[in-house]
């Protein structure tokens, strides 16, 4: 009975003893997730038959996700109602009408974040990391992939980016598309269906 006594407390030893070696050994918790409040805007740029034409829209919200050093995630709000040409008045009308962003019926646009993978070996100059996420207009949701240059400067970090959005068409965008009239009906009037991105982020 004695032996026995003594081979439990040594198997109950050996076990605690492995359970505080495996705690001891295993590596420190992962950082804790952190947001870190974003300002910023983007510049668009949509093509027309030999034309292109330009404006701005801000953010009314985001923040990125941080975990440790790392951006991780982020959500963006885009207030569509500071959607700007660098045309005419005219065609801001047109571009906040049902025709193309719909702005009072849809107010907002957002991106979120699912995705932030590093390019190995990003050279200087280029772009550092490629951003997923799921852009949603006019209540249409879909993944959208940019690459995106994000610098650390002291406490704050930046990004830059051109991205683009290759068929607008998905987010019910489809006035003078040719998914939806003839070339020939269209004319100089058809619009392409891309609209190119450039994004300038900053934390606060």
């Amino acid at each position: 009975m004695k032996k026995l006594i003594i081979l439990s407390t040594l198997l109950i030893a050996s076990l605690s003893f492995g359970a505080d070696a495996k705690k001891k050994t295993t590596p420190a918790a992962a950082a804790a997730m952190t947001q870190v409040d974003v300002t910023g805007g983007l510049k668009w740029t949509g093509y027309g038959v030999g034309k292109s034409h330009s404006g701005d829209l801000a953010l009314k919200a985001g923040y990125v996700e941080m975990k440790g050093n790392d951006i991780v995630g982020g959500t963006f709000t885009i207030d569509m109602g500071t959607l700007k040409t660098t045309d005419s008045e005219k065609l801001q009308g047109h571009l906040q009408s049902p025709d193309f962003f719909d702005v009072k019926k849809f107010p907002e646009g957002t991106f979120k974040i699912t995705q932030v993978a590093a390019i190995k070996e990003a050279k200087a100059g280029m772009p550092t990391h490629t951003i997923t996420g799921n852009l949603t207009i006019k209540g249409k949701t879909h993944p959208e992939t940019f690459m995106a240059t994000i610098t650390k400067e002291g406490a704050k970090w930046s990004a830059k980016a051109e991205a683009e959005i290759k068929d607008r068409t998905q987010y019910d965008i489809v006035y003078n598309s040719a998914k939806f009239k003839t070339v020939s009906a269209l004319g100089d009037k058809l619009i392409e269906d891309k609209i190119k991105i450039e994004l300038n982020l900053a934390t606060k």
